[in-house]
């Protein structure tokens, strides 16, 4: 904040910025001093000296930009990309030249309500009231404004509908491999029998293939065309190899054992920077057989649902998949487990087969 000066003429207090002053009509006295002070602290005299007010003139996009700058040293590069996403698709068309101090709560609430109608998330939309959060926190800080408006406002609520994945049948995934050939077939049946994200096989070299052992491990992912480290602590691990996916292993590496360390190469003989190749390919392909089009991280929601169809261990295929936990598992895959018409407690029928004198 520029410093107010203060003049003596003929016992009159004047006042100003630089080298121009006015008249305040009051005695140069101190108390009338610290009465100019205050009002010039609380911006009732920007207007008298022509003062460009430094609240008014911080856009709330620049805010957010320098917040999301500031996240780059502290989070991974993929995180970053989603936020500059999310900053250029929502935050920039609706709060252009819209200043920090002009944003009242009633805005935040009609910027979220606005998002809702649209169907986004409440991930999406809390990620968005986060940053906005937190460049108005650094404009209390720098005292542009007194009040942070997006804590004034609650996240709406969004009721949460289970999302129902739809997964292929096994004969259905023997007519897709049976009609690809090449990278395209080894890339589709290595997903449908490990269950892997299409990031993580991408980022896949030999060296974390064991043909051995008949493990896969899994530590890195490709994200916004660059290998970077798995996306959980729980996305790093070592799964087993089935059968299936190792034959699908062994086919791929006829084609690219040779050639580099990545299981699955480009035309340039380097790594894939996203998987839109594969994912067009998948589309194509279900069109073909007529097959209704799903997306291609279905394969990995296909691999569950085999699985726990087939009543193997829930806690396997949760790691297998990468969750952070089983809960995330059951949550997301209840309906694929067998139900049982009767749970039948064996240890109890065999003790109290004679009755018991328990009151």
């Amino acid at each position: 904040m520029r410093k107010l000066r203060f003049k003596n003429r003929n016992g009159i207090l004047y006042y100003g910025l630089g080298d121009k002053f006015r008249s305040s009509r009051l005695k140069f006295t101190n108390i009338n001093k610290n009465i100019i002070i205050g009002k010039f602290k609380q911006g009732l005299l920007d207007d008298e000296l022509n003062i460009v007010n430094a609240k008014s003139s911080v856009d709330v996009v620049s805010l957010v930009n320098r917040v999301i700058e500031d996240k780059q040293s502290t989070i991974k590069q993929n995180s970053i990309n989603t936020y500059f996403n999310l900053f250029n698709t929502h935050i920039v068309p609706y709060f252009k030249d819209e200043m920090v101090s002009s944003v009242k709560p009633i805005h935040i609430k009609k910027f979220q309500d606005a998002l809702v109608e649209k169907g986004y998330s409440k991930s999406t939309i809390n990620h968005l009231r986060g940053l906005l959060s937190d460049a108005f926190e650094y404009a209390i800080l720098s005292e542009f404004i007194a009040v942070n408006p997006v804590k004034m406002v609650s996240a709406p609520k969004i009721k949460r509908q289970k999302k129902k994945h739809k997964a292929f049948t096994l004969d259905e995934i023997d007519l897709i491999l049976s009609n690809s050939g090449g990278e395209i077939r080894n890339f589709l049946g290595i997903s449908f029998f490990t269950g892997i994200r299409s990031g993580e096989l991408l980022a896949l070299q030999w060296s974390d293939v064991d043909f051995e052992d008949d493990t896969i491990t899994i530590n890195k992912t490709l994200s916004a065309g660059a290998i970077g480290t798995a996306k959980t602590f729980a996305s790093e691990r070592d799964i087993e190899m089935l059968p299936k996916a190792k034959e699908f292993l062994r086919s791929q590496q006829l084609l690219t054992g040779l050639k580099n360390s990545y299981v699955f190469l480009n035309t340039k003989n380097t790594h894939y920077i996203n998987n839109e190749h594969f994912s067009y390919s998948f589309k194509k392909l279900l069109k073909k057989l007529d097959i209704e089009e799903r997306s291609l991280h279905n394969t990995r929601h296909t691999f569950a649902s085999i699985m726990l169809n087939n009543g193997i261990d829930a806690l396997w295929v949760s790691n297998t998949l990468g969750h952070e936990n089983l809960k995330i598992t059951l949550d997301t895959y209840t309906h694929y487990l067998p139900k049982k018409e009767k749970m039948s407690i064996g240890f109890l029928e065999k003790r109290y087969k004679n009755g018991t004198d328990i009151r």
